[in-house]
């Protein structure tokens, strides 16, 4: 398994030795080139809606500590509850970074997921003409990043007031 110098490095040592402890077996390694690529992702800084999620995504698959990210972890044989901590001080210390669009495009995800589990054609399309208004403010808007360190995971339950309108 291959993790590039700079993410060891700036993942810190108790990262570092999790991933490259005690000659992993190929099955090891595979998991634990999830848990990379995953933190990998955490590090793409394109704001487009693709990566946006992709980012996102996995930012939220470690802080939930879910048990898909558990389970990894014990596949790959590596502590996830270091890795977790690793990767929490990684956005501390900005390591990893969000963009506001980012953020906002895990937002328009959810609520453009809601929308398509409303079964009623009038309040679908209700909903979907707010939702395309609301996509062309983030396409319109800055590509700034937060001022803040983003360390909660994006959910429908942290959505801010604005975009719970839209679910309305």
């Amino acid at each position: 398994m291959v993790a590039s110098p700079y993410l060891l490095k700036s993942m810190g040592l108790p990262f570092s030795r999790e991933i490259l402890y005690n000659n992993p077996t190929p099955e090891e390694q595979m998991w634990r080139a999830v848990i990379v690529n995953a933190i990998e992702e955490t590090m793409i800084m394109p704001s487009d809606r693709k990566s946006s999620l992709i980012k996102m995504n996995s930012h939220n698959w470690i802080l939930t500590m879910c048990n898909d990210f558990i389970s990894v972890c014990d596949w790959a044989n590596v502590n996830s509850t270091e890795i977790y901590r690793s990767y929490k001080n990684a956005c501390y210390r900005k390591i990893v970074v969000f963009k506001e669009k980012h953020v906002a495009w895990k937002h328009y995800d959810i609520i453009y997921k809601k929308m398509m589990q409303i079964t009623n054609r009038k309040i679908r399309l209700r909903y979907k003409r707010k939702i395309l208004l609301h996509r062309r403010s983030i396409i319109n808007s800055k590509d700034t990043f937060l001022s803040f360190v983003l360390i909660n995971p994006i959910s429908s339950k942290s959505l801010p007031e604005c975009s719970k309108s839209l679910l309305i």
